[in-house]
């Protein structure tokens, strides 16, 4: 670094230049990294504070050598420069790190970068570091190898954040995090760049005489102030390390200063007067950035207060909805026994096992017997509601003819078709395949439940069950000529306790329960399940679609 040994050095370098270079990035650097470790105690935190402290002494000293006239101060200070510099580039490397990958680097790593940096700590209070001072051209000249050493640690930094950044990139699938890395990679190598290259050419070109000053190391300490500047913008638009409304503040201080720093090289009235209109500009804009980011912050730190309420609420309703299925289960456990008793006992008793019954007695005992019947299906409705919503529902797949068990549940339910007075047909193709995997028990519920809704909500008429094969798929479809569905209420038939509006004239003891069910339970087989209508009073159309074993 260039340094005048006379009193006055006016004449020799630009001073004002020298303030403006200095002063700003030191205070940029520390404002961040103080403002960072205040909020984000943590390593992040710390090491972004070591490597902006670091940096500000690394300023410090260029500023004594830049200004001081004495010559064993100079070198005392000249003395400590690789040091502090591949401190501060190894600082750059462990920093994105920790930025990048959110956790620390390996012990054996962090040994072999201390092994590296030794030699540095070691010569730079012997001769090998700063061999002598040059009278002639006052300044302190360094080994040349030992200067090459610690500035290959700007080289490797640089080339490491790049190997991070790609290694990070490739893991990361999420977009506005692979943004956050962009810039803040772009931010940090150019800080590296500048610093390698404005202190590493000014001390390399004057050694070769292409350069007579060093006036090429001011420049670059402006690269801190746009790597502190991109994590300054990844503060206010990411919300990177949660500081928001302090790093809007700080921002605007910043502004302030570099702006007011300029009072120290203007030097006629007109500049004063622009550089006062645009500092009036600037406070005038910080104070409306701040006041509007303030009021951003307050209005999410509300939003956020109401989603934790929300999620507390959804929570104990949580909490609530499985107290509702664990009652559910339980009382349908307990009623299930009885019922089963009454429907056997009746059933015995209609049978004649008990001996022949009077005919005045017979029709009260068919209607204990029908009722719980239709009990003992609710019951096993709600149990299977239960068992589906606590995710105990138990499926046992195997491979089964699918026209086959439609035909079975179709003879089951003739007698109900003909004691209503209804027509029914049943039809298939005889050479087609209809082999499926699935489970067996679950689709005859299903199917059971489809034909069997039909003719309950079919008063007059008929209805048609077919069984075919569509695109690899087969396809079971119950067409009704019954009640009809309203195209707005297609869309809530298989929610729980929906029913269709005219269901209740036709049929009074319907649940709503036994379509979910059964959706639930196609969902698990991996088939599909739907209605179509043409609306009140114009039939439905159910389809049941499964896969083809062969498909």
């Amino acid at each position: 670094m260039y340094q005048v040994c006379v009193d006055s050095i006016s004449g020799y370098v630009n001073v004002p230049l020298i303030y403006y270079s200095h002063i700003p990035a030191a205070v940029v650097s520390l404002l961040i990294g103080a403002l960072v470790i205040y909020k984000k105690k943590d390593l992040v935190g710390g090491t972004l504070f070591a490597l902006s402290a670091l940096f500000s002494i690394f300023v410090l000293l260029s500023l004594i050598t830049w200004l001081n006239p004495s010559t064993v101060a100079l070198t005392f200070f000249w003395s400590f420069f690789g040091m502090i510099i591949s401190c501060i580039f190894v600082l750059c490397f462990y920093f994105s790190y920790l930025f990048l990958f959110n956790k620390d680097l390996g012990t054996r790593f962090k040994f072999f970068i201390l092994f590296l940096l030794s030699p540095i700590f070691i010569i730079t209070p012997t001769k090998f570091g700063v061999e002598y001072f040059d009278s002639t051209s006052c300044m302190p000249i360094e080994n040349i190898n030992f200067m090459f050493y610690y500035y290959s640690f700007g080289i490797l930094a640089f080339i490491g954040v790049i190997f991070l950044f790609f290694k990070r990139n490739l893991q990361v699938k999420d977009k506005e995090e692979r943004k956050i890395n962009i810039i803040f990679t772009i931010g940090i190598e150019f800080f590296i760049l500048m610093l390698f290259f404005a202190s590493f050419f000014a001390s390399y070109l004057y050694d070769l005489g292409l350069v007579d000053n060093y006036y090429l190391e001011l420049y670059g300490l402006f690269g801190v102030i746009i790597f502190m500047g991109a994590l300054a913008y990844l503060i206010v638009k990411f919300k990177t390390f949660d500081i928001k409304l302090i790093a809007t503040q700080a921002l605007v201080v910043i502004l302030l200063l570099v702006i007011g720093s300029e009072f120290l090289f203007v030097t006629n009235d007109t500049g004063r007067t622009l550089v006062i209109i645009t500092f009036a500009l600037a406070l005038g804009f910080g104070y409306f950035l701040v006041r509007s980011v303030k009021r951003e912050i307050e209005q999410r730190e509300k939003i956020e207060k109401l989603a934790g309420d929300l999620e507390k609420a959804n929570e104990k309703l949580r909490g609530l909805d499985k107290l509702k299925s664990e009652f559910l289960s339980f009382a349908s456990h307990q009623l299930r026994s009885p019922l089963t008793a009454i429907n056997g006992y009746t059933s015995m008793l209609l049978e004649g096992s008990f001996g022949p019954l009077p005919d005045k007695i017979k029709k009260p005992i068919e209607v204990v017997s029908n009722s719980s019947k239709g009990l003992i299906k609710t019951v096993g409705e709600f149990l299977d509601i239960s068992r589906i919503e606590q995710g105990g529902m138990k499926y046992t797949f195997t491979d089964f003819d699918a026209k086959e068990l439609a035909l079975e549940v179709f003879n089951e339910l003739k007698p109900t078709f003909e004691s209503k007075g209804l027509s029914y047909e049943f039809s298939a193709d005889e050479k087609a395949n209809y082999a499926i995997n699935g489970d067996k028990g679950k689709i005859k519920q299903i199917i059971g439940n489809i034909i069997d809704n039909s003719g309950k909500y079919t008063p007059k008429g008929g209805i048609v069950v077919k069984v075919g094969k569509k695109d690899g798929k087969i396809l079971i479809s119950v067409v009704d000529t019954g009640i009809g569905i309203a195209k707005e209420n297609i869309s809530k038939l298989f929610a729980k306790f929906s029913r269709a509006k005219d269901a209740n004239n036709t049929n009074v003891n319907g649940t709503g329960l036994g379509l979910y069910v059964a959706k639930k339970m196609m969902e698990a087989n991996n088939g599909k399940l739907w209605v179509e209508s043409s609306g009140e009073g114009k039939g439905s159309q159910f389809y049941i679609e499964l896969n083809a074993k062969n498909a």
